[in-house]
């Protein structure tokens, strides 16, 4: 029987996965925000599946995971934010 720990741990591990893969199928992925955004949610939702079958390792390791990545959403934001302000800048010429 599949609980809802292994529902939440396999969903966060599928979200971390996929954008891993995509990151090597297109190098340029990692400039948006769906890398950062997929891999903070995947380590938060395996750092909840963790408070429910409990690895204090592994929690953690995917602790800091979505911190770092919530970092690098954060980080893309700001970039596409200054880089809207430049083209609205450009156009206003």
């Amino acid at each position: 029987m599949i609980d809802s720990a292994n529902i939440l741990g396999f969903s966060g591990f599928i979200l971390i996965i996929s954008s891993q893969v995509r990151v090597h199928w297109r190098r340029e992925y990692v400039n948006s925000i769906w890398y950062s955004l997929g891999n903070c949610v995947g380590g938060a939702l395996l750092a909840v599946s963790l408070c429910m079958d409990w690895n204090l390792p592994s929690l953690i390791s995917n602790i800091i995971w979505s911190l770092v990545n919530a970092y690098g959403v954060y980080r893309c934001l700001k970039y596409m934010r200054k880089n809207s302000a430049v083209t609205k800048g450009k156009s206003a010429k």
